[in-house]
């Protein structure tokens, strides 16, 4: 291949920067092109692609964000999606595909694979949900910005005798309010995959303050938690670009209910945006450049239609069409590991 394209899609993560440096390195040292398509999929479809140039990606390996912009699209969710997105490679000459992104970037880089054009995948979300992988890129950097956060907010908790909710980003699965919760010394998580009771914390919550005479709490709860009798729903009726329920609000809800229950001085901080935006920690520096380097040999070798993605601590071919459709969930023993240690 002489000209290969790349795109980034869905929420940026930390360490992007690095998988476009990683990929533009490789094409510069080959003799490769590299274009560089912005603004994902609608902006592939709207010709907004050029030549990546070595000063494009000088000094951005430590930068947060993505220099080609990102966004979620509805491109491939139609019959013939693939047809217009594989019209729009060939008017820019672009031979071959890497697709840096998480479940639903992925899932149209295995439809446009399934079509016959070569692609590759990297995978990047700070949800670290993305099956065929132990770790994706951003997820690590954002873990360590909400441990951070609770690190802070622990001293404004005790000082005013307070239970502290922290809600974090979530959807579907829990792994940051996990992995934070156990960093950060938290007292209890809630997530997704674990529905909980409303009755069950509240009891935490004091058996913490009444008999082991704690003047605080933090509990870190992901955006997509909700509780086992309906009571708590943070599923909205407006809906985003991809049709799926707005999220927010499941944090406030929950010190709500915890003081009106059973008194407890209760708020909620909300980091929000906060988990995308730091600069990457070196562990996720080193992980986008790792499977951006591996993807790079596959596509130019010919294996395409897989993802690289880390199994253990070797990057390792995955098929595209096997990630298609999971999710990759918190299971029973890391939770029970944030219920001992958090």
């Amino acid at each position: 291949m002489k000209r290969i394209g790349i795109i980034t899609s869905g929420g940026d993560a930390p360490g992007t920067n690095a998988c476009i440096r990683t990929v533009a390195r490789r094409c510069f040292y080959d003799g490769v092109e590299l274009m560089g398509i912005f603004d994902s999929w609608d902006g592939l479809l709207k010709d907004e692609v050029r030549l990546i140039t070595r000063e494009d990606v000088t000094g951005i390996v430590q930068t947060a964000g993505t220099i080609l912009r990102s966004a979620r699209s509805r491109l491939f969710l139609s019959e013939g999606d693939e047809d217009k997105a594989k019209a729009a490679l060939a008017r820019h000459g672009i031979e071959g595909l890497v697709v840096v992104g998480g479940n639903g970037s992925q899932s149209a880089a295995a439809k446009l694979s399934a079509s016959g054009f070569p692609v590759v995948g990297v995978p990047k979300t700070i949800d670290n949900d993305l099956a065929g992988t132990e770790l994706t890129i951003g997820f690590l950097t954002a873990v360590e910005m909400c441990t951070h956060a609770l690190d802070n907010l622990r001293a404004t908790a005790e000082s005013h005798n307070r239970v502290m909710v922290v809600e974090v980003m979530g959807r579907n699965v829990g792994w940051i309010a996990v992995e934070a919760c156990i960093a950060g010394g938290a007292d209890l998580a809630l997530i997704p995959e674990f529905p909980f009771t409303l009755d069950d914390v509240c009891d935490k919550l004091k058996l913490r303050h009444d008999k082991y005479d704690r003047n605080y709490s933090i509990i870190v709860i992901a955006e997509g938690a909700v509780d086992a009798e309906g009571l708590i729903d943070p599923r909205s009726t407006a809906k985003d670009k991809l049709g799926r329920p707005k999220l927010g609000g499941v944090g406030p809800m929950l010190a709500r209910e915890i003081e009106d229950r059973i008194g407890y001085d209760a708020r909620c901080t909300t980091l929000g945006y906060l988990q995308r935006c730091a600069a990457p920690i070196a562990a996720d520096r080193i992980l986008a450049t790792r499977v951006s380097d591996a993807a790079y040999d596959l596509l130019m070798t010919g294996d395409s239609g897989k993802l690289a993605g880390l199994q253990g601590t070797a990057v390792q071919a995955v098929e595209l069409a096997d990630v298609l459709g999971k999710e990759k969930k918190v299971t029973q023993d890391y939770r029970r590991l944030a219920d001992l240690f958090g």
